[in-house]
């Protein structure tokens, strides 16, 4: 609280001086003391110390000063400060100023010229303690009326809320009523009065009568067991004594009809802990009990149905699980029925086509067989996948790989087929999306397929555009701030397109829209970010979209479109594809970590977006990609190995013969197990290629049968006499399984039971040759090179099939080079395939290269290939 303030105000700044001296030695600190030359600084102080909220208590003024007569000045300041007291020094009386001052400015004192410091000392004294005791007790007034008007707002409130609570007491549907500790009634609502009358003379005058002459006036019973209530243990005198009781059980008559009542009672202590109260609360339920009755009967009835619909659910639970089982045996069943002889037609294919007796047509047909079966077998891959993800059986394989080279591949792959429709194929990433990454490449892959292929079908006018960005936390699904587009840079990208690659590349600046007209993508403001300013490391999530400008879904087919077996009306008229692409499509995306959605406008296109979880990898962790070649024979100074071939088919044996035998293999031959077993004791060969699903005896069977007499040969009985005669040790040999089937656990069991290694059918010629580089370390003589190149070395010598390939290869001609760039992009192996019979004649060991590439559908490879060749072309020149 600050201190109150006195102002002296004199135009001799000597006797302001003095003043103010006499004034310190008079009060000590107890008030400021403020000076002020005259009238005009004295009423600018004033203003000041009010503005900052000062008291003034007390004004000393000479009367005689130059601006402002000290009456005159004091009327002023009374008229601002009417609490402040004043005080007039003068040398001259003037008893009409005086007299002024006193009327009209309630002057305090008059004290003359020279003053006595004992006489102004005590003025000064006694006029600040009346000031501050006129202050206080101004407060005290104040404070008191305050007082009073809370406690007159107090005692309306108190009415108010005990008018309110007797009202809401009178309302409520429940009886309330409070005792003394007599007994006798305090207070009884309506409900209450009611509840409790039990047509007694009670009825009338119940406020006037205790307790307990309303329970010996009224018959209460228990309810369970129809006896009278005790008048010591009902709810209300137990409460009395101190209980908190609330019953449910309790009956009264009433005008003939018997009633449940609920009483809820407890006792009301005072501060020191005496019973001053005891409220009960009575309610009538009477229509609960007997809802609580019926559903106990119905509870009963209902259990006993749920017994009986749990016995009939078990049933059609136990037949569920043998329907699933069937479903389960049938799928592996048609499984192995339609990839076993898929495996004939596609080795078989493989076997012929190198033929150098077919014709060009004849090799067209072989391949479009070849390419039938696979697409055949896509969709036989397609079913099973559904199944296995259905059972939550499928699982994803992540591999370290470059994303930049699977994206280009995609372009490469749907670029020609977008240009023979009129479209523009458009790929776009941010310069942030890192280029070696670890996922399930195959899953990817499969879901770009099957979303590019989508888009290419149902878009006829405009174009197709797939955008991927790094999407980061709390990012919208639009392009992040500040993000760099990057048009895919690839090696000699424009030099192996040619000049007709029109409306192929994308330009820095040029966004693709949405399908509300909004850009995707803002292009870069600035120079200055690099591949170096980015952090491509560690787990991260990618984002993906395919755009097209088709003819897009409608509303109501939306919600449907990852549905199985579900095609849109779209779909349909297409009449292409089993409605299981983006099923599969959806559920690969879950497994890797993210999810797909679709927007789509009717005559306007579709965007499929979806986002998988990747982690970041180095280029030294991207394994070297192998390049395979025809296999034209054997080492020279390779052994000669005996293999049998185990098979109940007689097409799928002939293909192993005819894939194995013109390399040198001895080959023999068993239609199921116990005659592979015999064979193995009489024949001893070095590899078995075992089939394992074979009447008689099976795969696992005659496994484990050569395993066993294998382990007893080597253990013989003590007993036993038996001599090697020959000298020569048989030689252990290896089992390798085949199987068309998908049965989960197949390649576990064949292990478990013997098998050294596992081979699914359909399988590759190289497959096999695979398979006895790895347990016999067969070495092989390839179509490209005189040298021996081991079958498992395949990703060492990358670089030395193309040199050795390159280095006697003649100038090919610029017309069939600007051709195969073309068709290569395209994917198509009927193009692809013509124009490589075009050179077999001339140029047969560059041939024979591109066509083991495109065997394997390895389209970059042969482009690379083709890019090598014309390098090799221009440094001739």
């Amino acid at each position: 609280m600050k201190r109150p303030v006195i102002v002296c105000i004199d135009d001799e700044p000597d006797v302001l001086n003095s003043l103010k001296i006499a004034l310190k030695n008079a009060i000590g600190d107890r008030c400021i003391i403020e000076t002020a030359e005259g009238g005009e600084d004295a009423l600018e102080l004033l203003a000041d110390l009010q503005a900052d909220e000062h008291e003034i208590a007390l004004v000393v003024s000479d009367y005689i000063m130059p601006d402002i007569k000290g009456d005159e000045l004091l009327q002023i300041i009374h008229e601002r400060s009417p609490n402040t007291l004043k005080i007039m020094l003068t040398g001259q009386a003037d008893l009409d100023a005086v007299g002024h001052a006193i009327k009209y400015a309630k002057l305090y004192r008059y004290i003359p010229k020279p003053w006595h410091n004992e006489d102004l000392k005590l003025t000064v004294v006694e006029a600040v303690h009346s000031y501050l005791q006129d202050q206080k007790l101004a407060d005290e007034v104040i404070k008191g009326r305050e007082a009073n008007q809370k406690l007159q707002l107090a005692n309306e409130e108190l009415s108010a809320a005990e008018s309110r609570l007797k009202q809401f007491l009178a309302a409520l549907p429940v009886g309330v009523s409070v005792y003394n500790p007599d007994g006798s009634i305090a207070y009884i609502n309506h409900s209450a009065h009611q509840l409790l009358d039990a047509g007694t003379e009670l009825a009338d005058t119940m406020l006037a009568n205790s307790l307990q002459q309303l329970v010996a006036s009224s018959e209460f019973y228990e309810a369970e067991n129809d006896r009278l209530y005790f008048p010591e243990n009902f709810p209300i005198l137990r409460a009395l004594k101190g209980e908190s009781v609330k019953v449910s059980e309790v009956q009264i008559l009433q005008y003939g009809l018997t009633i449940t009542l609920e009483i809820s009672a407890r006792p009301i202590f005072d501060n020191q802990g005496n019973i001053v109260f005891a409220i009960a609360v009575i309610q009538d339920i009477s229509q609960r009990k007997e809802l609580e009755n019926f559903l106990a009967n119905y509870q009963r009835t209902l259990e006993a149905e749920i017994v009986e619909r749990t016995e009939q659910l078990q049933k059609a639970a136990f037949a569920a699980e043998a329907a699933n089982r069937a479903k389960s045996t049938f799928l592996a069943n048609m499984s192995h029925e339609l990839r076993t002889p898929l495996n004939a037609i596609l080795g078989f294919t493989q076997i012929v086509e190198p033929s150098p007796n077919l014709t060009v047509e004849d090799r067209e047909n072989i391949r479009i067989i070849y390419r039938s079966g696979e697409h055949l077998l896509t969709l036989i891959n397609q079913a099973l996948d559904l199944a296995k993800i259905e059972a939550g059986r499928m699982i994803i394989f992540p591999t370290n790989f470059n994303l930049y080279d699977l994206l280009d591949e995609m372009e490469d792959m749907f670029q020609l087929r977008a240009k023979n429709q009129g479209l523009q194929l458009v790929f776009q990433r941010n310069i942030d999306v890192p280029q070696y990454v670890r996922t399930d490449e195959v899953k990817l892959r499969q879901v770009l397929i099957n979303l590019l292929s989508n888009a290419m079908k149902f878009t006829k006018i405009g174009g197709v555009s797939v955008r991927v960005r790094r999407k980061r936390q709390g990012s919208s699904a639009g392009a992040d701030a500040g993000d760099v587009m990057d048009v895919m840079d690839r090696s000699n990208r424009e030099e192996a397109r040619g000049n007709d690659s029109e409306g192929e590349l994308v330009i820095a600046d040029e966004n693709p829209t949405n399908l509300d007209g909004s850009t995707s993508y803002s292009p870069p403001e600035s120079g200055n970010l690099t591949e170096n300013d980015l952090d491509l490391s560690g787990s991260l999530f990618l984002q993906f979209e395919v755009q097209d400008t088709g003819s897009g879904i409608s509303p109501e087919e939306l919600g449907k479109v990852f549905q199985a077996f579900v095609q849109t009306e779209s779909g349909q008229k297409a009449q292409r594809g089993t409605g299981l692409g983006l099923t599969i499509s959806s559920q690969f995306v879950r497994l890797m970590g993210g999810n797909i959605t679709v927007e789509s406008e009717q005559e306007r296109g579709t965007i499929f977006r979806f986002e998988i979880e990747v982690d970041a990898v180095d280029a030294a962790s991207i394994p070297t990609p192998e390049i395979s070649s025809e296999v034209i024979g054997l080492k020279p100074d390779v052994p000669s190995y005996r293999i049998l071939v185990v098979d109940d088919r007689t097409d799928n044996r002939q293909l192993l013969v005819k894939m194995l035998s013109p390399l040198g293999f001895a080959l023999q031959q068993a239609s199921n197990g116990s005659e592979a077993v015999e064979m193995w004791e009489n024949w001893q060969p070095h590899l078995i290629l075992m089939d394992l699903q074979m009447p008689v005896m099976d795969g696992c069977e005659a496994t484990m049968e050569i395993r066993l007499r294998i382990n007893q040969r080597n253990h013989p009985p003590a007993t036993s006499q038996e001599i090697n005669v020959s000298g020569v040790e048989p030689p252990m040999p290896k089992i390798v399984a085949l199987t068309a089937s998908t049965v989960e656990g197949r390649r576990s069991l064949a292990l478990l039971v013997g098998c050294d290694d596992f081979i699914s059918k359909p399988f590759r010629k190289t497959d096999i040759f695979d398979i006895l580089h790895k347990h016999l370390g067969v070495q092989y003589l390839y179509s490209d090179s005189t040298e021996s190149i081991r079958a498992g070395d395949r990703g060492d010598r990358s670089d030395s099939q193309s040199n050795a390939a390159l280095a006697y290869l003649p100038k090919l001609p610029p017309e069939w080079i600007d051709n195969m760039k073309q068709v290569i992009r395209s994917a198509d192996f009927d193009l692809i395939a013509r124009k490589i019979e075009e050179i077999k004649d001339t140029y047969p060991e560059l041939a024979a290269i591109l066509q083991g590439h495109l065997d394997n559908f390895d389209y970059q490879k042969i482009l690379n290939l083709i890019a090598e060749a014309e390098e090799s072309d221009r440094g001739d020149e």
